[in-house]
């Protein structure tokens, strides 16, 4: 009997970045499965407040995922945190009691906590993934013991140009994707200084100016609600060509919609679908940015990518070979990432072709 999965994905228009892997576990499992036997179905619904509360869903909030029909359902990327067992645990046991096993892909950790952390991995003792792959290898040393498969894998945004063929852009471009700490000044020119970076055989000034935007780059996430309220202040007018680049500027939040936060500077991009972004990416010279998935996309494409992070999320650019993007603008080896996605596919292809097993005691 062929397997079916359920995939569970959303999020896209809070976080675009999301759908970078989202399409990539598509990819992945209709090419081992094929397409009439993956389901692609809406996530539980939750939200942040302002206040930072994590709002779970309302009692009158259909759950119909713990119905499904399938063999598994497959969640993907940073669902292991602190907001995991609260969010998925009922749905997981009930399916668990059908029969139905769960599959994590392209897993990570976020906002883990000492206390979630032990948490999880009882509940992986008692209620394993019958499939983890992980992003990172910090993922996959915590939990991929848990599993009944287990992979040291890669994001699947690293799929990004198997499943999206973009069209070429007419100019050279560099995008700039700073949408939690504020756009540092670059410049780029022939003339040699002490601490400019290397690019393409010019040389890469950059430039954080005002105090918030250096404390934002030294944590793992900027204030939202200071963001936001910060881009109703005038701001310098950037260019919209460095030497002989012309600038794209992405923002990968399309919700909230604040107009004067997205498109305060030349060339701004947001969309609540992820394809332009993929198109801009692909196209990208190089990308510097403060999201990890803007850089993971460039690089899948070849191209060179620089984060302004300092992120534990950044081990997924790590985990294939993009060491001290946080430092320089770099490439990564495509051989070495061919290699990697063609291994990924195949371990995930012995795994799902073989006949479904289903225990007595589920």
């Amino acid at each position: 009997m062929s397997v079916r999965v359920a995939y569970c994905t959303g999020f896209w228009c809070t976080n675009i970045g999301n759908a970078f892997f989202s399409l990539g576990v598509k990819y992945v499992l209709e090419q081992i499965l094929g397409k009439e036997r993956v389901t692609v179905v809406s996530d539980y619904q939750t939200y942040t407040t302002g206040y930072g509360r994590r709002m779970y869903p309302s009692k009158n909030q259909l759950e119909y995922l713990t119905k499904l029909d399938v063999d598994y359902l497959v969640l993907a990327g940073p669902v292991i945190s602190k907001y995991f067992l609260p969010l998925w645990r009922d749905i997981l046991v009930k399916l668990e009691s059908r029969g139905i096993r769960y599959i994590l892909l392209s897993a990570g950790m976020m906002k883990m906590t000492d206390e979630a952390m032990k948490d999880c991995c009882e509940f992986f003792q008692s209620h394993s993934p019958y499939i983890l792959s992980s992003r990172d290898r910090k993922t996959f040393d915590a939990f991929g013991k848990y599993a009944d498969y287990s992979y040291d894998g890669i994001c699947f945004s690293f799929f990004a140009p198997d499943y999206y063929h973009p069209a070429r852009i007419s100019e050279k471009i560099i995008t700039l994707n700073f949408d939690k700490i504020s756009e540092p000044l670059i410049e780029i020119g022939e003339k040699e200084e002490t601490g400019a970076l290397l690019f393409e055989g010019k040389q890469i000034r950059v430039k954080q100016t005002g105090v918030l935007p250096k404390l934002a780059a030294k944590t793992d996430r900027f204030s939202d609600a200071l963001i936001y309220a910060s881009s109703i202040l005038p701001k310098r007018r950037r260019p919209d060509k460095i030497a002989d680049y012309m600038v794209i500027r992405t923002d990968h939040r399309f919700h909230p919609h604040f107009r004067r936060k997205i498109y305060e500077q030349p060339n701004s991009f947001c969309a609540d679908i992820p394809y332009g972004y993929l198109n801009i990416y692909a196209n990208s010279e190089l990308t510097m940015s403060d999201r990890v998935h803007a850089c993971a996309v460039t690089l899948a494409y070849g191209h060179s990518a620089m984060l302004f992070a300092k992120t534990d999320r950044n081990g997924l650019l790590k985990r294939v070979g993009a060491e001290g993007i946080t430092k320089k603008p770099v490439q990564i080896d495509m051989d070495f990432l061919d290699k990697e996605k063609a291994e990924q596919i195949s371990w995930l292809s012995e795994i799902l072709k073989e006949p479904v097993k289903k225990s007595e005691e589920y």
